[in-house]
């Protein structure tokens, strides 16, 4: 039996590299329509904690922080193929998600609450000494996930 796609998450860390995977996840749905979840986790375990934080002048901590969110939103929605909008077949649901902990985690999480049959993601490709500093969660979702997922490899 070959698997049909319905619903497609897609993450991006809205670096040039993770942006690279938004047009492989429309891609696996264009023609026969579904949903792409575009997801950016934000790890907000080093954000000031606001008993103790400083805001700029005239500004809360609050609204700076839904100033944050509301631009994320922009940059997340600016990707989505024009062509797709045009055609209308495809929905998007544009998710950011504050996690404090473990990106790889919310990742798989929100993969198994939203039920979608795909994750899509970019990696670097990095190997040896890189990669044993810098780490993968892309590493960690294909170790974690139970879904496929689908890797996007940076072109050099």
């Amino acid at each position: 039996m070959i698997p049909k796609y319905q619903k497609v998450l897609v993450t991006t860390d809205l670096s040039p590299l993770g942006n690279t995977a938004v047009p492989h996840a429309y891609a696996v749905l264009a023609g026969q329509g579904g949903t792409v979840i575009l997801l950016c986790a934000v790890d907000v375990s080093g954000m000031p904690d606001p008993l103790y934080a400083q805001p700029t002048p005239g500004e809360t901590l609050a609204e700076e922080r839904a100033e944050i969110r509301e631009d994320l939103f922009s940059s997340l929605e600016a990707l989505v193929p024009e062509e797709i909008r045009a055609e209308g077949k495809v929905k998007t649901e544009v998710r950011v998600m504050e996690i404090a902990g473990s990106v790889h985690d919310a990742i798989c999480e929100e993969a198994e609450a939203k039920e979608v049959d795909l994750i899509v993601m970019a990696s670097h490709g990095y190997s040896g000494m890189k990669h044993l500093l810098l780490g993968s969660v892309v590493e960690q979702v294909l170790r974690s996930a139970d879904r496929p997922v689908l890797v996007v490899r940076a072109r050099k």
